[in-house]
C-alpha cells in the first residue's frame, strides 16, 4: 500500500483543530488572570506600597489597559504612553521602560544628558590613553 495524502491532511487538520481549541480555552483563563495581575499592581500603586512585582506590557495589554500614566517627580508634568505602539517586547516588565520615559521638558532630563555626555567624554579620554600606552608599550594593537 502507498502513501494516503488524505488521511495524512486529515489528520493535521484534526491536530491544528484541537490545537486552536485548546488555545481558546486558555485565552480566557490569561486574560482573567492578566486583569488580576494589572488589578493587584495598580492597587499597590495607589497606596504607595512597596513595588514586589511589574507587570510586562503583554499583560498590560491583554488587559485592555493600553495607556500607561506616567508623572515626572520633578516638574510633575503628566503623560499618558500607549503600549500598544510602544517597540518593545511584550515581555518586558513595564518598569522597564522607566529610563526611556524621562521628561522632555524637564530640566532635570538636561542633567541626565550632560552626564551621558561627560560619561561618553570620559570613556573616550580612557580609549585614548589606553592607545597611547599600547603604542609606547610596543604591544600590538586590538
Amino acid at each position: 500500500m502507498g502513501f494516503n495524502r488524505r488521511k495524512l491532511e486529515d489528520q493535521h487538520r484534526l491536530a491544528a483543530e484541537k490545537e486552536a481549541a485548546a488555545r481558546r480555552a486558555t485565552d480566557a483563563q490569561v486574560l482573567e488572570d492578566a486583569e488580576r495581575l494589572i488589578a493587584a499592581w495598580n492597587e499597590r500603586q495607589e497606596k504607595r506600597m512597596p513595588m514586589l512585582f511589574s507587570p510586562t506590557i503583554g499583560a498590560a495589554i491583554a488587559a485592555g489597559f493600553w495607556f500607561l500614566w506616567v508623572r515626572c517627580p520633578a516638574c510633575r508634568t503628566i503623560n499618558a504612553i500607549d503600549l500598544r505602539t510602544l517597540d518593545r517586547h511584550r515581555d518586558a516588565a513595564v518598569t522597564s521602560l522607566i529610563p526611556a520615559l524621562s521628561c522632555r521638558a524637564c530640566p532635570h532630563r538636561r542633567i541626565w544628558e550632560q552626564l551621558d555626555e561627560s560619561l561618553e567624554a570620559f570613556e573616550k579620554r580612557v580609549e585614548e590613553e589606553a592607545k597611547a600606552l599600547h603604542q609606547t608599550s610596543g604591544l600590538p594593537a586590538d
